[in-house]
């Protein structure tokens, strides 16, 4: 592949937490040697602050000061999850900058990692001057009913949400039916986006996910497979069904009472508020730890100890957590739901029915009751992510596709 001058576009770029787009963003810069990088992100803080990158990235700041008051004057900044939020106001503003502020003549290629941040852009303006790439990482939005009885997710603030996700999706399909080429992250996810949209399946390259398997292939601890440990990790713990977890505690207590949870994620108030309830009726307060938030440093070691790791999500595209959690050699258990199940296959953990706390309460159950097969679960897991799911495959697959449309 020549050299080429790329230009790319997401919204979670450090400083912003990163989640699965932003180490997308971050890991993939990084890996175009030879070619000159334009990355727009905003500036999330109110300040320009650039990780250390190669001299051929050039990181183009978008001014987004007004969105937060106190992350302006403080400099911080934190993931926020509402739904007119400022990942909206970014996409909505990012179209006139690509306008006003680029010679797009400058550029061969066109890459949006994230649907949303795409949502606004003026295609049909940009497609006279490269190619352009959608990257498609969840069917949330895509896949609404309009029908308010049948929407997919009856959450705390579904209102909002459902509202939301009908509109986006209007915006999302025009989008896709516009671009060059369409790449989700999982099978389930271009399934869905030929369903909505009618895109043929040629418009679309699915490219799983990878993470940096080096940050978490560590040793695990010396009692890991028998300490009665249970991770939980999920921003948007609503969504990621840390509830049914939870009603599922009662149940493995009574035939493992020295077991203990964590619970890592955020969540609205109204869902902490019933996590609590809950915790507070069923006398759990010794047995659980939540956290809002860790730094990955930190989460390392509750993976490093977890006998299993455990996120029963609603919804879920794919679940890079899971991922996470199998290079540490952790059984998992996931709901069947969305494409978990091109990640979790019986080797290497359990599948079990969604929203249902006795699946759970079984899968752990046998888990626990044999630390040896606990640990052929984790082994296998740990093979599985190194051969399928390193964030160096996903570079390769992604730099093919580029390398097929220049």
């Amino acid at each position: 592949m020549e050299s080429s001058n790329i230009l790319l576009l997401s919204f979670e770029f450090p400083p912003y937490p990163l989640a699965g787009t932003g180490f997308y963003a971050y890991n993939l810069v990084k890996s175009l040697e030879g070619h000159n990088v334009t990355l727009l992100t905003p500036n999330h803080s109110g300040h320009d602050q650039n990780p250390e990158l190669p001299d051929n990235v050039q990181i183009k700041r978008i001014p987004m000061t007004s969105f937060n008051l106190f992350n302006k004057l403080s400099g911080q900044t934190t993931a926020n999850r509402s739904f007119i939020d400022r990942k909206t106001l970014f996409a909505m503003k990012v179209r006139n900058s690509i306008k006003k502020e680029l010679n797009l003549n400058d550029y061969d290629l066109f890459h949006s990692l994230n649907e949303r941040d795409a949502a606004f852009l003026d295609l049909k303006y940009m497609n006279q001057f490269f190619p352009t790439i959608i990257s498609v990482n969840d069917y949330y939005i895509l896949g609404a009913s309009a029908n308010p009885l049948k929407f997919h997710f009856k959450s705390t603030d579904l209102p909002l949400r459902y509202a939301h996700h009908n509109l986006m999706k209007r915006f999302y399909t025009k989008k896709l039916q516009q671009c060059t080429k369409i790449v989700p992250n999982c099978h389930f996810v271009s399934k869905i986006i030929q369903q909505q949209t009618g895109v043929p399946p040629e418009k679309i390259r699915v490219i799983h996910r990878g993470i940096d398997t080096k940050k978490f292939n560590i040793a695990p601890a010396k009692n890991k497979y028998e300490n009665r440990k249970i991770l939980f990790v999920g921003p948007n713990a609503e969504r990621k069904g840390a509830l049914y977890l939870l009603q599922a505690a009662p149940s493995i207590l009574q035939e493992y009472p020295e077991t203990t949870f964590t619970f890592i994620g955020s969540c609205p108030w109204r869902y902490k508020k019933k996590l609590f309830s809950f915790i507070e009726q069923h006398n759990l307060k010794n047995k659980i730890t939540y956290f809002e938030h860790l730094p990955q440093d930190q989460l390392l070691n509750y993976y490093q100890e977890a006998n299993v790791f455990i996120m029963p999500s609603i919804m879920e595209a794919l679940g890079q957590v899971y991922l996470e959690a199998m290079t540490t050699r952790t059984p998992v258990i996931g709901a069947n739901v969305g494409g978990v199940s091109e990640i979790i296959t019986e080797d290497v953990g359990f599948l079990v029915e969604p929203q249902n706390p006795q699946a759970i309460s079984d899968a752990v159950k046998e888990i626990f009751s044999d630390p040896s097969f606990a640990k052929k679960l984790g082994d296998a897991g740990h093979k599985r992510v190194m051969e399928y799911f390193s964030i160096e495959r996903q570079m390769k697959e992604t730099l093919d596709l580029y390398k097929s449309l220049l």
